[in-house]
């Protein structure tokens, strides 16, 4: 079997669904293709982000348990961008506080990071 893996989707847990949604949307400008109760599902490219209630992913997730929201940051979302301090200029202006940068890497990028509600870290990354 020759496998070629495509990321489909991913799932975040938070506390408030609502509070993601209007985040995203303002952030990323995307609104949900899916939403109920327990999710709000989200597309970015050909990946889909499912971002579950805090409640319902108890039972998703287990055996598996769950972190709390600020737990720890454990992974880190990259999206791609033209232009990474005209990004930090808007994401500030919405209120948003920047974790780190704009900073340049030695590997040849420009990065900024910053967390959404459900306490997903993401960075904005800029090829220099």
């Amino acid at each position: 079997m020759n496998l070629q893996p495509k990321l489909f989707a991913i799932t975040l847990i938070a506390s408030d669904l609502d509070a993601v949604a209007e985040f995203y949307a303002a952030v990323f400008g995307v609104v949900p293709v899916h939403s109920d109760q327990v999710s709000r599902v989200f597309k970015f490219g050909e990946t889909l982000v499912n971002v579950l209630e805090r409640s319902d992913a108890v039972s998703l997730f287990a055996p598996a348990e769950t972190a709390t929201q600020g737990f720890a940051q454990h992974s880190m979302f990259t999206i791609q961008v033209d232009d990474v301090d005209a990004q930090a200029r808007r994401l500030q202006g919405l209120g948003v506080d920047l974790n780190y940068g704009p900073k340049d890497q030695p590997w040849g990028i420009r990065v900024i990071t910053f967390i959404d509600p459900a306490g997903q870290l993401w960075e904005f990354s800029q090829s220099l």
